[in-house]
């Protein structure tokens, strides 16, 4: 049995799962408690009343009101960071000090990439296995488009280009994290600017849109419209371009179509290859994301590897956003 803690009980760790519209889960406390091995021993959250309320719903026996209280008094095998992004680096310091296995973390890592950097090195350091919650790199149509860029369906890829939500650090987050997961490489520069005409406030932090280009280490160059005026306007589209083809990711995830060239229209010309539609798919299955990114969690701590969201992957998110703020005042950032 794996002994859970959670840290901060906001919408992520619970609530969210209380919208009907939802039909899978999102919470990382309603996932625990559906996996057999799981079995949450604490929760953690600044608001007493919070604790107790959700201590009764879901009967976990202990609640906390302090993190270094819960950390110090219990031995976790994984701990969930449900906290605003800025609390991030101490609690993953204090759950490495107490010997916590894995920790599972909502994104973004931090509003720093010297925290970031810091919080890899700690993790490596001290063998612990570090998930971070870009659910979509579990959602089975994702994983469908990496297979097919796996198997070079359209090639060399030339670039990606993202169209999504605003503020860098949440909506737009996953969507920079997809680029990052599906061009596989570090990132070599950025450049952008950081939106000027709606800027979302974050547990009172400034949490800026912003639009930026990105050249990986591999030689991909991906494009990233992250704006919009309000954080209800959200919008989750991208676009692979390949030497010999294209996928584009469209409605709001649900759906990618494949293209590859082929000279069997020749509308454009003799001799000239056009795009053609090859293949749609339509995400019409409920996987179960968060309980499989636990799953895999579950998995590293046994093999000793990282999740297919980890603190190294999620890094690169970090200089991604951060270039595009930096480069807004300092033109090209170099990684």
């Amino acid at each position: 049995m794996y002994r859970v803690g959670v840290i901060g009980l906001g919408q992520i760790a619970y609530n969210i799962d209380k919208d009907p519209n939802r039909k899978i889960i999102w919470s990382h406390i309603k996932a625990y408690q559906s996996i057999e091995k799981c079995k949450i021993s604490a929760i953690c959250d600044i608001n007493l009343s919070t604790v107790q309320v959700i201590q009764k719903e879901c009967n976990i026996k202990n609640g906390y009101i302090d993190y270094n209280e819960m950390l110090n008094e219990n031995k976790f095998d994984i701990v969930s960071i449900c906290t605003p992004i800025q609390t991030h680096f101490e609690i993953v310091k204090k759950c490495i000090e107490t010997g916590v296995k894995a920790i599972f973390c909502e994104k973004t890592l931090s509003y720093s990439l010297e925290e970031a950097e810091e919080m890899l090195r700690l993790c490596k350091e001290n063998n612990v296995i570090f998930g971070v919650n870009y659910i979509l790199r579990w959602d089975i149509l994702n994983k469908r488009i990496k297979e097919l860029l796996k198997n070079n369906i359209i090639g060399k890829i030339y670039t990606m280009v993202g169209y999504g939500a605003t503020a860098l650090h949440t909506s737009t987050s996953h969507l920079i994290d997809l680029i990052v997961y599906f061009a596989d490489s570090e990132v070599e520069w950025v450049i952008g600017e950081t939106q000027k005409d709606f800027i979302r406030n974050v547990h009172g932090v400034e949490d800026f849109g912003g639009i930026g280009t990105i050249k990986f280490k591999s030689g991909i160059f991906g494009f990233i419209k992250g704006t919009s005026t309000s954080p209800f306007k959200y919008m989750l589209e991208l676009d692979i371009l390949g030497e010999n083809g294209r996928i584009k990711l469209y409605n709001n995830g649900l759906s990618y179509d494949v293209y590859q060239y082929s000279k069997n229209s020749n509308t454009a010309g003799a001799n000239y290859e056009d795009l053609i539609l090859i293949e749609t798919h339509n995400k019409n299955n409920k996987n179960e994301r968060m309980i499989d990114a636990i799953l895999d969690i579950i998995n590293c701590i046994g093999t000793g590897s990282q999740p297919l969201s980890n603190i190294y992957t999620a890094l690169e998110s970090i200089k991604i956003i951060e270039g595009i703020k930096k480069s807004d005042k300092n033109n090209l950032i170099n990684f």
